[in-house]
């Protein structure tokens, strides 16, 4: 996704989240909040952390601000398109190149979200379109599906992989 070039790149990071409209800062959404009590799990609240997970992500995008987009990820994260992205290392580097493209116009429909059976893993998925800038400058719309996969990390979650695929 990411080595596709900006436009599939910021595609499938717009496609992950919803919520464009909102005006908390980006990282209003990325609070840990246990989604446990005394052992039981909420799947509810759990949806509701990741989907704000994803709006705060769009924010974070469309504003261009890479250190918000990054709190997201697992240290571990693979990130696939045309080639594989590994780690937040070099997946911070594919993102300061894409957000050039200048991304807007960001629309996703999450298909939903769904749970391991012990709870310590989900995975969200969807479609997603955007504009951005082309290689000419041009304004270039983009549409595509989308795949995260989410760890529970100690009541956050985080993505530790995710795929997408776009067409212009």
């Amino acid at each position: 996704m990411r080595n596709n070039g900006a436009i599939a790149l910021l595609t499938v990071a717009g496609v992950l989240l919803s919520g464009c409209g909102k005006s908390t800062p980006a990282t209003a959404d990325s609070a840990p909040v246990s989604s446990t009590t005394k052992g039981s799990f909420d799947e509810n609240t759990a949806r509701a952390q990741i989907l704000g997970a994803d709006s705060a992500f769009v924010r974070a995008l469309t504003s261009k601000n890479v250190d918000s987009l990054m709190v997201y990820y697992d240290p571990s994260v693979v990130s696939l398109g045309k080639t594989a992205v590994k780690g937040t290392s070099d997946l911070r580097k594919s993102y300061t190149q894409s957000v050039k493209s200048n991304p807007r116009d960001l629309t996703f429909q999450s298909g939903g979200v769904n749970f391991s059976n012990d709870h310590s893993m989900a995975w969200d998925y969807g479609t997603f379109s955007q504009t951005a800038d082309g290689p000419n400058g041009k304004p270039v719309k983009a549409s595509g599906t989308f795949l995260n996969v989410w760890k529970n990390v100690g009541g956050r979650w985080m993505i530790v992989a995710e795929i997408s695929s776009s067409s212009p």
